[in-house]
């Protein structure tokens, strides 16, 4: 009996070498297609040509992203272009140059790599290929070559993990040069014969003699709904032998140092356990601890499937990892009602071209209408917006109006991230109409707008007061440009209409001589006209004493329009010395200020709150929401399938009696009845289960439309199920399932008098002052229920970004429903309405009635009739498997053994010794 146990360089290209790539693809990104080149940004130099004039021109550069350049005595050339797929220098008769570059990412220090250019078509000049340090720039490597049709290759030393390579075309003739592909690979060591290293820099490991590793194989743990409990190896050794040493590197030895190929035990180890020629078992292998036993030095390690790998890829990643350039956008009226459209009416007018392959100009990023802050108004009339009276009105966009992503999108960019180790195969995601029509909200937070920059100033005030209202005046200033800070005016000047300001500040008036004193932040329209005043506050002179402070300090949020302007101010009864503003540095005076976006930006959706949340979370969140299975794929180990319980576990067999059905088409797999040792068999009854299973998303605390149901309905959660097996009168205990990190949303009314208007209800109140105010509440979950066009309300949008106000009929709607009203049916039907909660509840006014067509009745249900069905029983026997039975099975199949019907839930697996199976019983 023959065991083999290999592995997989860590990172490898064919070659027997740990410093390469996990893949053929080359360090250099877009270099086989150039579709990103036309977009490029490049610098032009007309004077002198300085290489390092165009990188630190461009500084600070994107990893893996083409630039361009180009110099010309009297003529600039054209800028290189990518054409049919090609890199083409355009070459015109004169002395000029022209190149691309690329900041590279993840070399190895010290490692020598190749620069592979291929010339398609010759033109009359120089190729030059060049490395360079990151800013500051200082060259590395250079060559020189003729770009005859040829393959040439540059080696450079790399001596940073950015450094940049440029490829630069001296053009002396008229002829264009066409170069096919540029690839950059590390330099490999060829296989080694005498080791029998295997293709893809595979190596046999040694194992001690006639040892066989024990395998516990599973995909979900039929007794525990909350675990999916992926295949393992018990903890084996393997013997320091001078070939193991080798593929460890002898990492026992402390003196060792790194010569580039250094084992990492803290870097996944990709390896596949074979028996008698069968793979039994793909996945990865990690270094537990050395053993030195008296001299003898053993490797202590283990093996663990792909879906648990993924747990650990991505445990540490966030959504602020991943790069939605693609998806930046002007923050307007337009684009907000574009995104209420389908195919073929308007979309959004993204800034950026695709990248990722998974934008959809319609489906990836809507705006629905949500009750983000509860400070929409209703028009009286008098407020001179243009809003229709008893309507509401909205105060800026961001009440109503903020970004939600399509769940779908999210996981293809989580799967599709560089270097990403994984890739998933699921009908559900791909095929499930209502699954991609699911959104994630990406509220920024508690901020009741989008914050396009800050800025603050510290110092000291040291102009008088009059008995005129008089600037403040702030002798220092940090603001940047969209703040339009005027520093001989002292004062605030918008750039846009619906420009959003927030000032939080602090002014120490010192007083002289008591007297008077009026403070207050003037507003002015464009024709210099006050039109509103914030935070106006006097100080009696009895309240105050020679040589005193006066405090004023405070916040506030204030929207202008274009050139409209906003100041601090003061007077005093008395002119002269005798109210004077005098403070000193360490008195802290300060402005502190932000301004609303004008984009809706990468860093808007993931340097705010949603950028906080974690890859895995969100994804452990859908597999608990939709009982999702993830099974590796045995035709492709790095492919996990992900699919609901039902789907992978009970099929929909054919009908019939035994006789005259096939073993095929009652969708049984295996008949194991002669494999069985009879001799003994432990059958018992699921014991272990608990009395309640309560599934829930998590709580919100200061959510109040959620806090408002629970204390009306004596505790119920919204969204919540409760399964009661008390009938199993032996049962005892309570087990919560949890879809963290989302929590469940109240949808209802905007207001009683618009029960056209239904939208999510997602802000906080705080009782005592009657204020309401959005907060950085969980994730949500929502379903895109599609335009509605109201036939009698309408509601305000401001004019905002340069665009008008309107009284709008139209919005998205999104909720946790399928449909508004929810459509139900008794008995309940194939086509009653979807509900993504978990469980049946009263829903608010203007809703519809509770489904049953919901989380737990669609993805759990199936698997609890199992699990609590009488008749289910745990029956763990002896089997005589084959190396070739464990390679065939998977562990959807189904087992038949005398005439029943059993799923497999775990397989302890020993190669020459029969495995102990645990069966599960169908009904």
């Amino acid at each position: 009996m023959s065991t083999q146990l290999i592995l997989y360089p860590q990172h490898h290209n064919g070659q027997y070498n740990f410093t390469s790539i996990s893949s053929a693809n080359s360090f250099l990104v877009d270099g086989l297609n150039f579709s990103s080149l036309n977009t490029s940004s490049s610098h032009d130099s007309a004077t002198i040509f300085l290489d390092s004039e165009a990188i630190n021109a461009l500084a600070p550069l994107t990893v893996n992203t083409w630039y361009r350049l180009r110099w010309g005595d009297t003529t600039l050339p054209a800028l290189p272009v990518e054409s049919g797929g090609n890199l083409v220098f355009n070459s015109i008769a004169t002395q000029t140059y022209s190149g691309v570059f690329q900041r590279l990412s993840s070399l190895t220090i010290g490692q020598a790599y190749d620069v592979t250019v291929t010339v398609a078509s010759a033109g009359v000049g120089r190729m030059l290929i060049r490395t360079f340090t990151n800013p500051p720039t200082i060259i590395e490597s250079d060559s020189v070559f003729d770009p005859t049709p040829l393959t040439f290759t540059h080696t450079f030393i790399a001596s940073a993990t950015d450094s940049i390579v440029m490829l630069l075309f001296n053009h002396t003739g008229v002829d264009n040069v066409t170069v096919n592909t540029i690839t950059i690979t590390p330099q490999g060591i060829s296989p080694s014969l005498a080791y029998n290293d295997l293709q893809d820099g595979q190596v046999i490991v040694d194992l001690y003699e006639n040892e066989d590793i024990p395998l516990t194989l599973s995909v979900d743990d039929f007794k525990n709904v909350a675990e999916k409990v992926q295949s393992y190896s018990k903890a084996f050794n393997l013997p320091a032998t001078k070939r193991n040493n080798q593929i460890f590197d002898n990492i026992f030895d402390i003196t060792r140092s790194d010569d580039g190929i250094v084992f990492n035990p803290y870097v996944k180890t990709q390896c596949c356990l074979k028996q008698d020629g069968f793979i039994l078992f793909e996945g990865y292998l990690r270094l537990l601890d050395i053993q030195d036993k008296e001299g003898e030095i053993s490797y202590n390690i283990n093996l663990y499937s792909e879906v648990i790998a993924l747990a650990d890829v991505l445990k540490e990643l966030t959504f602020a990892n991943l790069d939605f350039t693609e998806l930046e956008h002007s923050y307007d009226k337009t684009n907000i009602k574009y995104s209420w459209n389908d195919s073929p009416d308007p979309s959004i007018t993204y800034l950026n071209t695709g990248t990722s392959g998974f934008r959809d100009a319609y489906t990836t990023l809507r705006y629905p209408f949500i009750d983000w802050n509860h400070d929409i108004l209703i028009a009286n009339g008098f407020t001179g917006s243009g809003a229709t009276p008893d309507m509401p009105e909205l105060t800026s966009l961001e009440s109503a109006f903020r970004p939600c992503i399509n769940v779908k999108y999210l996981i293809d960019r989580i799967f599709n991230q560089s270097s990403f180790p994984f890739t998933y195969t699921s009908d559900f995601f791909s095929t499930d109409a209502d699954f991609n029509k699911l959104y994630m909200d990406f509220n920024w937070g508690a901020q009741s707008t989008i914050i396009e920059g800050t800025g603050s100033v510290e110092g000291s005030i040291t102009n008088p007061a009059t008995t005129s209202f008089t600037n403040l005046e702030l002798n220092t200033t940090d603001f940047s440009t969209e703040f339009g800070y005027n520093t001989s005016n002292f004062n605030f000047v918008a750039a846009e209409d619906a420009t959003t300001y927030t000032f939080d500040y602090a002014f120490p008036i010192y007083m002289t001589t008591p007297d008077d004193l009026s403070l207050r932040w003037q507003q002015y329209n464009a024709s210099g006209t006050v039109i509103d005043v914030h935070d106006s506050i006097t100080y009696a002179s009895g309240s105050m004493t020679a040589g005193s402070y006066v405090d004023y300090v405070g916040s506030f949020t204030a929207t202008l329009n274009q050139n409209d302007t906003i100041q601090p101010m003061f007077k005093t009864v008395s002119s002269g010395t005798g109210s004077q503003g005098v403070v000193s540095w360490a008195y802290n005076t300060y402005v502190n200020a932000t301004v609303g976006a004008k984009l809706i930006t990468g860093n808007v959706l993931l340097q705010t709150l949603r950028g906080e949340l974690g890859q895995w979370d969100f994804l452990k969140g859908l597999m608990t929401m939709f009982n999702l299975v993830s099974v590796p794929d045995k035709s492709n180990p790095n492919n996990i399938l992900i699919e609901p319980y039902a789907d992978i576990f009970i099929s929909n067999t054919s009908s019939g009696t035994t006789s005259d059905l096939t073993l095929a088409s009652r969708s049984i797999t295996h008949d194991w009845t002669e494999k069985i040792d009879v001799a003994e068999v432990k059958l018992l009854p699921l014991t272990d289960l608990n009395k309640t299973t309560i599934f829930k998303f998590v709580e919100d605390d200061d959510d109040y439309a959620f806090s408002v149901y629970k204390n009306s309905v004596f505790g119920h959660l919204y969204g919540s199920k409760v399964y009661d097996a008390s009938g199993f009168t032996v049962l005892q205990g309570e087990e919560e399932i949890i879809a963290e990190p989302f929590a469940a949303t109240v949808p209802k009314m905007l207001m009683t008098q618009f029960p056209q208007l239904v939208t999510p209800a997602i802000y906080s109140y705080n009782p005592d002052d009657g204020t309401s105010e959005g907060f950085d509440n969980s994730p949500r979950i929502l379903y895109n229920n599609g335009k509605v066009t109201m036939s009698t309300d309408t509601y305000f949008i401001p004019s905002h970004n340069g665009l008008s106000s309107e009284n709008q009929p139209d919005y998205l709607q999104f909720t946790h429903l399928g449909a508004v009203p929810a459509v139900v049916s008794i008995p309940p039907a194939i086509t009653d309405t979807q509900d993504f909660h978990f469980g049946e509840c009263q829903l608010m006014p203007g809703m519809g009635n509770s489904t049953s067509k919901n989380l737990f009745n669609v993805y759990w249900l199936p698997y609890f009739a199992e699990l609590y069905n009488p008749d289910t029983r745990i029956m763990t026997i002896k089997v005589n498997l084959t190396p070739g039975d464990v390679n065939a099975f998977n562990f959807y199949d189904t087992v038949f053994i005398k005439n029943r019907q059993y799923r497999v839930n775990k397989i302890d697996y020993k190669p020459g010794d029969l495995a102990t199976v645990e069966f599960i019983l169908i009904p």
